[in-house]
């Protein structure tokens, strides 16, 4: 009988899906199987933190979808009409994987017609998960704002994987996803113009990236330790490195808890959830920089071997750390750490893209409270009303799309 654990399965089939040898749909299968596409909605932060964590040390590409499943689930739980939610909670229930496409390219996704003839038109780039994903959330441009819409993402022939001239994450089946003639309808919209840059969840949600990041920093770290131990003399400069591997990664993990313990915290206010989630996503970007250097240098030209597990990891682990508009994140962050976003009437990433539109606060009364949207009455305090807003706006002409590479 096998004894593996769904981790060591997924560990075990990376290396084929990084030489682009078969698509994800194992390791989606093998989600389903183990329950945790249909459970995702129950957890709380920090068991969506320790799960991602997990997946994330054996395969970043499926994390990537995972947490674009779990992503999704959250901006159902929050914005979904209770006919939508009845609909998309009983198709996850029967193993259904979802996710959240908003990277435009070269021509983005707008909405043209009304009421019953309309339809969306415009491609989806960055779209991970074409072929195992079944019900995605595309953004829509719109004068009112940013127009989350929800489709049917299991044709083939919208899902242009070759589009993914990219070396890295090649197991996340992503690519260029045709968006032409789908429904806009009012019935497949989910929440108004804007919902999705509603505050805390949106800059609030990154810590889920952390997890993943940390995940991976771990195995490497796992992956040096088991070299030093195989090794046939000891060297005291490369015991000291590998010291130094395991306080970054630990310091990488550290603030990923911490991150989605605050997003849960009944106390925490909206300031307190969105930097932290933003300095932690910036603190395992700068641990992981570090480590990625010690890891080389302590396991040499061996991790360049193709069939290299540190190799592999280091690759995903460097393209998954690049999001969009990283400096300005880190701005809002300190404004919002310094209590000078309630000073300032310059949105710090506003600057940077210029915005037209604002993102909200939602009320504690309606909030979820949890990691995917389980519980309520989050928020108790501190609701941070227009300034939270200015400084969060930061995602028109499709920029919200470009803030994630899902």
């Amino acid at each position: 009988m096998d004894s593996s654990t769904p981790i060591d399965r997924l560990r075990a089939g990376d290396e084929a899906l990084d030489r682009g040898l078969r698509g994800p749909g194992e390791e989606i299968a093998l989600l389903r199987g183990a329950g945790w596409l249909a459970d995702t909605a129950d957890l709380d932060a920090a068991e969506l933190c320790e799960r991602l964590m997990q997946i994330g040390s054996a395969s970043l590409s499926v994390a990537r979808l995972y947490e674009g499943h779990a992503n999704a689930l959250a901006l159902i739980a929050d914005h979904a009409t209770p006919v939508q939610r009845a609909a998309i909670s009983d198709a996850v229930r029967r193993g259904a994987l979802t996710g959240v496409w908003g990277a435009d390219g070269a021509r983005p996704v707008g909405i043209a017609g009304r009421g019953a003839q309309a339809r969306l038109n415009g491609d989806k780039v960055f779209a991970s998960g074409l072929g195992v994903v079944a019900l995605a959330i595309v953004t829509a441009r719109t004068p009112q704002g940013v127009q989350m819409v929800l489709v049917d993402a299991r044709d083939p022939a919208r899902g242009d994987p070759a589009a993914w001239d990219v070396d890295a994450m090649v197991g996340s089946a992503s690519g260029r996803f045709v968006c032409d003639g789908l429904s806009a309808v009012q019935e497949q919209r989910l929440g108004p113009p804007g919902a999705m840059l509603t505050e805390p969840a949106f800059h609030g949600g990154v810590w889920r990236l952390a997890a993943c990041y940390a995940g991976a920093m771990q195995r490497l770290a796992a992956l040096c330790r088991e070299a030093h131990h195989n090794a046939s003399s000891c060297e005291p400069l490369a015991e000291a490195r590998l010291g130094r591997i395991a306080i970054e990664a630990q310091t990488a993990e550290l603030w990923a808890r911490e991150a989605a313990r605050g997003f849960d915290y009944p106390a925490s206010t909206p300031e307190t959830v969105m930097f932290t989630a933003l300095f932690a996503r910036e603190a395992c970007e700068q641990a992981a920089g570090r480590l990625l250097d010690l890891v080389e240098r302590q396991l040499g030209a061996q991790m360049h071997r193709r069939a290299s597990e540190a190799g592999r990891i280091a690759r995903d682990l460097r393209f998954f750390l690049r999001q969009a508009a990283l400096d300005g994140k880190l701005a809002l962050a300190t404004r919002l750490w310094t209590g000078a976003a309630a000073q300032t009437q310059t949105p710090p990433l506003a600057c940077l893209q210029g915005a037209d539109h604002a993102s909200t606060i939602k009320s504690p009364a309606t909030r979820c409270g949890c990691g995917t949207g389980r519980k309520t009455g989050r928020y108790a305090q501190g609701e941070a009303q227009g300034r939270i807003a200015r400084d969060g706006a930061h995602h028109d002409r499709g920029s919200a799309d470009r803030t994630r590479l899902d």
